[in-house]
């Protein structure tokens, strides 16, 4: 604190409250959300459901650099194990312990280097879940708008500002 002519640029509306309320809260306070790169992340006709064996089945997908309890890794489980064989949970970005740990219903793919490949995923799936409960804004929630796919994420977060302006649904956690 005390630093002159300092203003801090935040991805969220939902973070600028939260740093409103701290210690940083004598500064002025911009909302600048991020974007993606539109002639990447599109609708993109691939053959992610073929190469994974999920023709057929309704493809539920996660995406995190780090799944973790923040990230909501618990509330995937505890979904997995209310579905019935016509529905697959893909969760892209996990550690090989993880997907070791997963329960069949869930396919579990490590971190992928390939946008092209994440971008199929994301284009291929019919529903992308955000359970995280920590975003400052949700990058992967907007990837996956932008390639066409709905999103569904918790109210209170920073997600929820994504699905109001693109589409998609905010619910209780």
């Amino acid at each position: 604190t005390g630093i002159p002519n300092l203003t801090l640029r935040v991805p969220s509306y939902w973070l600028k409250k939260r740093v409103q309320a701290g210690f940083l809260r004598e500064y002025p306070v911009e909302v600048v959300y991020n974007t993606v790169e539109r002639s990447v992340f599109k609708p993109t006709i691939g053959d992610f459901r073929k190469k994974y064996g999920l023709e057929g089945k309704r493809i539920l997908l996660g995406v995190a650099s780090v799944w973790d309890k923040r990230k909501g890794l618990e509330d995937f489980l505890t979904l997995g194990q209310m579905l019935d064989e016509s529905y697959k949970i893909v969760l892209i970005g996990l550690t090989q312990p993880q997907i070791d740990r997963l329960p069949e219903n869930i396919l579990g793919l490590p971190r992928t280097n390939s946008i092209q490949e994440l971008v199929q995923a994301y284009s291929e799936a019919d529903l992308f879940l955000n359970p995280s409960g920590e975003e400052t804004f949700g990058m992967t929630t907007l990837e996956a708008l932008s390639c066409g796919t709905e999103a569904v994420v918790y109210q209170d977060t920073a997600c929820e500002e994504i699905v109001e302006a693109f589409g998609g649904l905010a619910v209780p956690k």
